[in-house]
């Protein structure tokens, strides 16, 4: 019940917001990164040398990185705005993941392009597999994931402050 407890302090909305979604932000953030490294240990150990799956362009590797993490941040972020209670969000969260995965092809198969691009994880997979064979501009990739997560944020952030109780 912290989150609660917190709402009835006089601490800002915005700033309890904020503090969680940098916490989960970070957190998204040291996943992926922890993930690049044991692809890399797998992939280096299976082609007995040193290899970098995702390509050698570390700064755009770390932008999409960022701006997954974003992605997913403003989806948490939007997810606990609509739902009212704990076990909604859980039941949301759930469904949205599962729909993700399905869209943006995490399961072995690949949708048609138009119904795969509703999904976050196809805008992140395309950016790294197009670093990875070292073609093409992940421009629209990077802008694509950062509209989502500030557009979610702002969404999730305005339905979470209308709530009047939690």
């Amino acid at each position: 019940w912290t989150l609660q407890r917190l709402v009835v302090s006089p601490t800002p909305r915005f700033a309890i917001l904020v503090g969680k979604m940098l916490g989960v932000f970070f957190n998204c953030v040291l996943q992926l990164v922890f993930l690049f490294i044991a692809l890399t240990v797998v992939a280096s150990l299976l082609s007995g040398g040193f290899t970098l799956i995702w390509g050698t362009d570390f700064v755009r590797i770390g932008l999409v990185i960022l701006l997954a993490a974003l992605a997913s941040t403003g989806l948490g972020t939007l997810l606990a705005g609509l739902a009212k209670t704990p076990e909604q969000g859980q039941i949301y969260g759930s469904l949205v993941s599962v729909a993700m995965a399905v869209l943006g092809g995490a399961f072995g198969f690949q949708l048609p392009r138009a119904v795969s691009q509703f999904s976050l994880l196809y805008w992140g997979k395309d950016a790294f597999t197009k670093l990875a064979n070292e073609q093409g501009d992940i421009t629209l990739n990077l802008l694509v994931l950062l509209v989502f997560g500030v557009g979610m944020f702002g969404i999730g952030f305005w339905l979470f402050n209308r709530r009047l109780d939690i």
